[in-house]
């Protein structure tokens, strides 16, 4: 007979098994401040055929999960594009404790200046992210 201790590995298992699979890519539009940010989530398999991403963002984390790479654009209200902010971004998944937010490195993608990281999630759910931006004009973060 299976105690309760015994059959929570189990039941854990079938519940990650049984949620949804979030291969598809996303992205959406921001507006805060006069600033506007692009934003968009692809898995890092995919963003490593283009990128090198190792050499971009370190390696990748230990302990398996799901990679993802996160890419944001920024603009400011007149169209053009911002160059010298600094970004960070925090993976925030129900039901898991908040990692620290994570610097997005500056990238050349076709000649325009992108901010990019991969994240690891460890469920297979719905991510959400806080993102925060510096620039170099204002002395408080813009939060999206």
């Amino acid at each position: 007979m299976l105690s309760l201790r015994s059959f929570v590995p189990y039941a854990a298992v079938i519940c990650v098994l049984a949620l949804p699979s979030v291969e598809t890519l996303a992205q959406a539009r921001l507006e805060r401040e006069g600033v506007v940010l692009y934003w968009g989530l692809i898995p890092a398999a995919i963003a490593s055929e283009r990128l090198d991403l190792e050499e971009s963002h370190g390696a990748p984390s230990p302990g398996g999960g799901r990679p993802h790479h996160l890419l944001v654009a920024l603009f400011r209200a007149d169209g053009s594009r911002i160059t010298d902010a600094v970004v960070r971004a925090q993976l925030k998944e129900v039901g898991i404790v908040d990692s620290p937010p994570k610097y997005l490195t500056p990238m050349v993608i076709n000649g325009q200046v992108s901010y990019g990281q991969v994240f690891t999630s460890v469920l297979s759910g719905r991510v959400y992210f806080r993102v925060l931006v510096k620039l170099v004009d204002r002395t408080n973060d813009i939060e999206y």
